[in-house]
């Protein structure tokens, strides 16, 4: 067995297109994790919140969980691709692609829960476009033609 260097093949194996989903997913646990999902004032006091805290932290949590599986998925198929994991409906592109949407599906569900446009913080904004990024990465992976969905007919 032969051991390479970072820059050797093991990097080689991580396309464009992997760290693009990569670095959405981790930028988008960051956010849950840190960034201001909701903010209120009154007067002089300001408070927030993040995602994983109240109202309904719950589902930041487990959207947490579902992108760190995910980021955790990519890495060892990419890194370690003689690892064999569980995989949903036999493959690891569709594994994440379950995961993806389960993150977005409990961002979705802490935005319905709590829907006050006035109330939500950058750390809202900035996880929609990073779901948004994240859910058409998963989907060109899994061989979905995302762009043609719109005004293009089949």
């Amino acid at each position: 067995m032969t051991t390479e260097t970072p820059s050797g093949p093991v990097l080689a194996n991580i396309s464009r297109d992997d760290w693009i989903f990569g670095g959405a997913a981790l930028l988008l646990a960051i956010d849950l994790l840190f960034l201001p999902w909701f903010s209120w004032s009154y007067g002089p006091i300001s408070l927030s919140s993040t995602a994983t805290g109240s109202p309904d932290g719950w589902l930041g949590v487990l959207a947490v969980l579902a992108t760190l599986a995910l980021i955790a998925d990519l890495g060892i198929e990419r890194l370690s691709p003689h690892t064999h994991l569980p995989a949903i409906r036999g493959g690891r592109v569709q594994t994440r692609l379950v995961l993806a949407a389960a993150a977005a599906l409990f961002v979705v569900l802490k935005f319905l829960f709590h829907v006050h446009f006035s109330l939500f913080g950058f750390g809202f904004w900035a996880a929609v476009v990073l779901t948004a990024a994240m859910v058409v990465m998963a989907l060109r992976a899994a061989g979905h033609d995302v762009v043609r969905g719109f005004g293009q007919s089949a």
